[in-house]
C-alpha cells in the first residue's frame, strides 16, 4: 500500500491511498522460494544488497576511468597530429628548423604582440643551408636563403610557383590578370597620366602651406599621415577615377578606408581588411558609378581606370587611344564585381608601399644634411616652367633614384615574398620535391640586411648603387650582382613599380623644393618601426617634423 499527500499552501489535506495485491494471492513466486536452504530471508536480502552495491560501485569506477581516459586520448590525438605536422621537413629530408610551440609564443599570439617578419628574418639568420624548413602556426614553410636559387625558383617554375588571386577564367579562356594589364604602366600611358598626378602633388603642398600660414610660419606635422592622404588621393584619381581631395573632404568613403586600414595594424599576421568588409560593397558602388558614366555616357579620364574599362570591354590597354570602343556583348570579359576586386587589390599593394617608401625615404635623408644638399641641387637643375614638372626629366634624377632603391633595400614594402606550390616541383640540382600545396618564402628584408650582400647592411648608403656603363643595374660594394631584389624577381615582379616611382619622385620633388625640414628632436631613438606587411613607424607620434617654407618660385602654388 502506498499513499499520495497533496497539500495546497495549508489548505485542506487530500489523502489517497491504494492497495497492490499481494504476490501469494495471485499465486507469483517470492524470494523465499529461491533461498537456499539453510539461510534466512533477511540474510539472504543482505547478501543480495551487498551485490547491488558491489556492481553499482564497479559501474561508477568503469565510468570515472571512461572519463578520464577520454581527454588522454584526445590530448593524445592532438599531440599526434602536432608533431606529424612539425616534424613535415625532416620527415622528407629538408634541413629544417628545431619546431615546438612555447608558452611565450602563444602569450605573444594572444596579446597579438607575436611579429610574423622579424620572427621569419631571425630563422633566416639562424639557418646555414640555401633551404631551411620553418614552420608558421601550423603551416610547414620552406624558407630560400640564397637570391639564386629564389631567381631559378620564380624565374624557371613555369607556373609552379603563380600567385592565384591574378588567375582568371572567362568561358574557355584562363589568363592571369597582371600580365594583360603590365601595359597600363608603360612609359608611355604614365606619361599622359603624369598631369593628374602633379595636381595631386600641388594639394599636398597647398595643405602644408595654409597649415603653416595659421601657425605662424613654424609647422610641426606627422609626415607619415600626411603622406598616406596624398597616396590614398593618388589611389581616387587614378585607381577609382574620381576627383577626390581627401585634405579637404574629411567625410570622404576613402578617408574612411584610410582610418580603418590604420586601425587594423595592431594584428599579429599580415594585416588587412576582411575578405567581404563594409568597404568592399561600398568601394565597389563607387567603381560602379564610374564605368556607368565612361560606358554610358562617354565620359574620357586619362588615369587607370580608364584602362581597365578599356579592358573590361575587350580594348587593347596599350597604344595611344584612351577612347573606350563598346561593344553590345552583355557579357564583359570582367564584371563590375571582379573589376573592383582589382581597383581594391591594386588599392591595398599601393597605398602602404608609396607611403612607406616616402615616409623612410626623408626619415634617412633628414639625418643627412649633405644627402639633402644633393637632391635639392638635383632637383634646380629640372626646368619646372610655369610650376610644373616634365615627365621626361625625371629619368635624369640619378641620385634619387639611388635613394629611392636604397630605402627599398633597407625598408622593403613587401618584405616576404610567398608563393603557394601549385604542383610538385623538383629543386634544380637536388633531390628535395616541394609538395603541392607547400608554401614558398623568399624573405627579402632578411636578404637586404645581410652582410653577405650588403657591407654595413644597416647605414643608408645611396652611393652603393652608383652605376657606370659596365655596371648598369648593379650594385657598386655588393658580392653578388642580384643581390637587390627590392622590386620582386621572376613571376614575384612588380608590375606597377614605374607607377610607384613616378609618384613617390613627384612627392619628393615638391616637398624638398618647397620646404626645409628637420626631424624632431630624439625622434630617431624613440622610434619604433614594425612591419604589417609594409614597413609603419609605430611611435606615438609618427614622422614628426618641422617645417619652413622655402621661397624659391612661390609664385607657382599661388
Amino acid at each position: 500500500m502506498f499513499e499520495f499527500r497533496f497539500c495546497y499552501f495549508g489548505q485542506a489535506r487530500l489523502t489517497c491511498s491504494c492497495q497492490w495485491p499481494d504476490k501469494k494471492s495471485v499465486g507469483l513466486p517470492t524470494r523465499s522460494n529461491y533461498l537456499p536452504s539453510g539461510q534466512t530471508s533477511s540474510e539472504s536480502a543482505l547478501v543480495f544488497q551487498c551485490q547491488q552495491s558491489v556492481k553499482a560501485r564497479c559501474r561508477r569506477n568503469i565510468y570515472d576511468i571512461m572519463w578520464l581516459l577520454l581527454p588522454i586520448l584526445l590530448y593524445s590525438v592532438v599531440f599526434l597530429y602536432v608533431r606529424h605536422i612539425y616534424s613535415h621537413w625532416r620527415r622528407r629530408g629538408f634541413p629544417s628548423e628545431k619546431a615546438g610551440i612555447t608558452w611565450s609564443f602563444l602569450h605573444q599570439a594572444y596579446r597579438r604582440e607575436f611579429r610574423h617578419v622579424e620572427a621569419i628574418c631571425e630563422a633566416y639568420q639562424a639557418g646555414r643551408d640555401r633551404l631551411l624548413g620553418i614552420y608558421c602556426f601550423f603551416r610547414p614553410v620552406l624558407l630560400v636563403r640564397n637570391v639564386e636559387l629564389a631567381q631559378t625558383i620564380l624565374q624557371q617554375s613555369n607556373g609552379h610557383f603563380n600567385e592565384l588571386k591574378w588567375d582568371y577564367v572567362k568561358g574557355y579562356r584562363r589568363f592571369n590578370l597582371l600580365e594583360k594589364l603590365a601595359p597600363v604602366f608603360s612609359a608611355k600611358r604614365l606619361s599622359e597620366m603624369f598631369g593628374q598626378v602633379q595636381k595631386v602633388g600641388d594639394h599636398l603642398i597647398h595643405h602644408l602651406m595654409d597649415k603653416e600660414q595659421l601657425q605662424g610660419g613654424h609647422l610641426e606635422v606627422d609626415l607619415q599621415q600626411i603622406l598616406r592622404i596624398y597616396s590614398i588621393n593618388i589611389i581616387g584619381n587614378l585607381i577609382y577615377g574620381v576627383d577626390v581631395n581627401n585634405f579637404e573632404q574629411k567625410d570622404h568613403i576613402l578617408t574612411s578606408y584610410l582610418s580603418h586600414s590604420q586601425a587594423s595594424f595592431q594584428s599579429f599576421t599580415l594585416s588587412r581588411l576582411p575578405q567581404k568588409s563594409s568597404f568592399t560593397y561600398r568601394l565597389r558602388d563607387l567603381i560602379k558609378q564610374s564605368v556607368e558614366l565612361r560606358e554610358d555616357h562617354g565620359l574620357i579620364r586619362k588615369d587607370i581606370l580608364q584602362l581597365l574599362v578599356r579592358f573590361r570591354n575587350g580594348n587593347e590597354v596599350g597604344g595611344d587611344n584612351w577612347q573606350l570602343e563598346t561593344n553590345n556583348d552583355p557579357d564583359k570579359l570582367l564584371s563590375i564585381k571582379r573589376l573592383a576586386k582589382v581597383a581594391e587589390d591594386l588599392l591595398k599593394v599601393s597605398l602602404n608601399a608609396v607611403a612607406s617608401t616616402i615616409t623612410f625615404t626623408l626619415f634617412e635623408i633628414l639625418q643627412e644634411p649633405l644627402i639633402v644638399e644633393k637632391l635639392q641641387a638635383e632637383i634646380k637643375e629640372l626646368s619646372n616652367e610655369n610650376g610644373q614638372l616634365k615627365f621626361e626629366e625625371l629619368d635624369s634624377l640619378k641620385y634619387m633614384e639611388m635613394c629611392l632603391k636604397e630605402t627599398v633595400r633597407k625598408y622593403p614594402p613587401l618584405p616576404i615574398i610567398e608563393r603557394i606550390c601549385r604542383k610538385s616541383y623538383s629543386l634544380p640540382n637536388s633531390k628535395f620535391i616541394i609538395d603541392e600545396g607547400k608554401t614558398l618564402m623568399v624573405p627579402l628584408l632578411a636578404i637586404h640586411r645581410d652582410e653577405k650582400y650588403f657591407s654595413e647592411p644597416m647605414k643608408y648608403k645611396p652611393l652603393r648603387f652608383l652605376q657606370s656603363e659596365n655596371d648598369v643595374g648593379q650594385c657598386k660594394d655588393k658580392t653578388k650582382t642580384n643581390a637587390f631584389i627590392g622590386f620582386g624577381i621572376g613571376g614575384a615582379h612588380c608590375v606597377g613599380q614605374n607607377f610607384a616611382k613616378l609618384v613617390i619622385k613627384v612627392a619628393l620633388i615638391k616637398l624638398l623644393q618647397n620646404f626645409h625640414m628637420e626631424l624632431y628632436p630624439n625622434l630617431t631613438e624613440t622610434l619604433e618601426v614594425s612591419h604589417q606587411p609594409a614597413p609603419f613607424i609605430h611611435t606615438k607620434d609618427g614622422l614628426k617634423v618641422k617645417l619652413k617654407r622655402r621661397e624659391i618660385k612661390p609664385k607657382f602654388y599661388r
